[in-house]
């Protein structure tokens, strides 16, 4: 009888050592779902042009799709990503994290979204500001590990490294490659030039 409880022991440790090994060969996978919310309205024109305001909200939503469970919290990294008009180069708006865990009752999800940005810019005489362009998400887990990444334009890994490190000084062109740091970060983005909508002198 001994014998038999020892080997029923035996074989359920063993059980739990595989099941135990089978989770951690297998990676957390998740889905990422990003929706955008934009408006746009013009602000006044004047000599030197015309000013224009964009309205931009970022939604992001995080879901589980591998099958193991997951009880460790992870983070979702947003980079709100505008186009300098007066460059043409790409910078960031703004970094919005959030974090979250896994539970069945939340269908295996989280979801948080942004502020609204406005992003001015202007037209005419004057070309300054910038526009909304793109989104890059980052997934972590509770190392810091990262999990999956997902962006509207093709941002090559080590661009997204750069853009990591740097965050809002970060300074890239289309191809992802960083050229530089802004010293403003965000100033070209925040608000359209009033100069943009004086009406000038009449003679």
């Amino acid at each position: 009888m001994k014998g038999v409880i020892k080997g029923i022991t035996i074989a359920a440790v063993l059980a739990s050592a595989i099941v135990a090994s089978a989770q951690t060969k297998f990676p957390l996978r998740v889905d990422i779902d990003v929706s955008t919310k934009r408006s746009r309205k013009s602000i006044g024109a004047g000599a030197d042009g015309e000013a224009k305001v964009e309205q931009v909200q970022v939604k992001v939503k995080i879901r589980k799709s591998s099958g193991q469970p997951w009880e460790e919290p992870i983070t979702a990294e947003l980079y709100v990503i505008g186009k300098q008009v007066h460059t043409g180069y790409y910078g960031i708006i703004d970094v919005k994290k959030g974090s979250g865990t896994f539970d069945k009752a939340k269908d295996n999800a989280f979801e948080y979204t942004s502020p609204m940005y406005p992003i001015g810019k202007t037209s005419g005489n004057i070309n300054v500001g910038g526009s909304y362009e793109t989104y890059l998400v980052v997934v972590t887990d509770h190392t810091g590990k990262i999990v999956d990444t997902r962006c509207g334009r093709s941002i090559r890994e080590e661009g997204i490294k750069f853009i990591r490190e740097l965050g809002p000084q970060t300074l890239f062109d289309r191809d992802g490659n960083v050229i530089g740091q802004l010293e403003n970060p965000g100033e070209a983005f925040k608000k359209a030039i009033p100069a943009a909508t004086d009406p000038g002198n009449d003679y």
